[in-house]
């Protein structure tokens, strides 16, 4: 069994450290190599306030909405939260009254549900405006109608839309022309050079599977360039984790008790393929005028903190790439860089290096190519048109 422990600082700590555990979750998006520095900070310059656990955008009115609600009655705090936890349970049951069946948070745990919508929308909401005060959701109960009015604070956007009647009965996803325009107003008010902004103020869908297969004549050139450094930053990486699956595909074909030993052969094939696959795309990229220095720069104007050894790495992986002319799987310098990397991020939990952890290793781990939020961004920009 793995463990992962943090000191409870601050609300903030608490949720980067709820949304790891939720990264943790997701087999496919596992951050095995430690890129997850880059990867978000990327992803929240050109998609702020989205996050990979964030279904559909109506949320960023649902929660604001619930917590109003409960800040009107006439309650302590600790009830109010009881209050708001409820409308959370009773928010799902009136989407799957409303004919949603997909994206509902809740909709399999019902009231065992341990993350609620609240929780992984506040960040999100705080960043687009929305919520306009800082605090925790706590703190946020912490205010009724009265001391609200006392001390005339102000804990929402004040042009946020009124609550439908129908809210906690029955309700779908599809926003209300006022609720989209709302939305827009907010994107272009609190992330106005962001590429989420750019593209909402274009009002229409998108289908690339890429955010850098998108070509906008209105994108900035300083968004063009995040991009570039996305798009070959994804290219580079993805050859890092598919050769270090294909390594641990080959080490649990020599260990009978690996979960995976019985499709080993089979999976280095695939990895092996795959590796191949991976440097005739790397062609496109022009990587030789890749300037890491300024990605790295850039990265360290956002609050995620890159380590030396993160950029020592990514830097070593990409020389490895440009200069290794033989099969990476036999290239000394690329294993062991590999090793090193997990060694420091995991010790005695390192697939590469230890039989216990390796022998839980699915099959793959962490090669879902990085997209930075591309995937969520579309949708929301799909959702903000296809209004009801």
């Amino acid at each position: 069994m793995s463990y992962l422990a943090w000191i409870d600082f601050d609300p903030e700590e608490r949720r980067r450290a709820q949304t790891l555990i939720d990264l943790f979750k997701q087999p496919e998006a596992r951050d095995e190599l430690g890129l997850g520095t880059i990867r978000d900070g990327l992803a929240d310059l050109l998609f702020p306030g989205t996050s990979t656990i964030q279904t559909r955008i109506r949320y960023m009115l649902f929660v604001p909405w619930i917590y109003r609600e409960a800040q009107q009655r006439r309650a302590s705090q600790a009830e109010r939260t009881m209050i708001a936890r409820e409308l959370e349970f009773e928010l799902s049951e009136a989407l799957l009254r409303g004919g949603e069946r997909e994206d509902v948070i809740g909709r399999l745990a019902g009231r065992s549900l341990k993350r609620l919508p609240s929780s992984v929308y506040w960040a999100g909401i705080y960043t687009l405006g929305i919520r306009t005060l800082a605090g925790n959701q706590a703190t946020f109960l912490s205010y009724g109608s009265e001391s609200l009015k006392d001390h005339d604070l102000r804990l929402w956007c004040t042009s946020l839309p009124d609550v439908p009647e129908k809210l906690f009965e029955q309700v779908n996803f599809k926003l209300l022309p006022k609720e989209a325009d709302f939305l827009r107003d907010r994107i272009a008010a609190s992330a106005k050079t962001s590429l989420l902004n750019e593209l909402a103020s274009k009002q229409k869908k998108f289908s690339e599977d890429w955010a850098w297969q998108v070509h906008e004549d209105s994108v900035s050139d300083r968004n063009r360039s995040i991009i570039r450094h996305a798009e070959r930053f994804s290219g580079v990486m993805h050859g890092a984790s598919i050769l270090y699956n294909l390594l641990l595909a080959l080490r649990a074909a020599e260990r009978p008790n690996a979960k995976a030993h019985g499709e080993a052969a089979t999976l280095v094939e695939e990895y092996r393929q795959s590796l191949e696959t991976w440097r005739g795309e790397l062609k496109h990229l022009a990587l030789q005028s890749w300037d890491l220095d300024d990605l790295f720069q850039i990265v360290g104007t956002t609050s995620h903190n890159l380590t030396q050894s993160s950029r020592d790495f990514v830097r070593t992986w990409l020389e490895i790439t440009l200069q290794s002319n033989k099969s990476l799987e036999r290239d000394q310098e690329a294993i062991d860089l590999l090793r090193q990397r997990e060694q420091t991020l995991k010790r005695m939990k390192a697939r590469l290096l230890h039989d216990a952890p390796l022998e839980r290793w699915s099959g793959a781990s962490g090669l879902a190519r990085l997209d930075f939020r591309w995937a969520v961004a579309r949708r929301y920009l799909g959702e903000l048109v296809d209004v009801g």
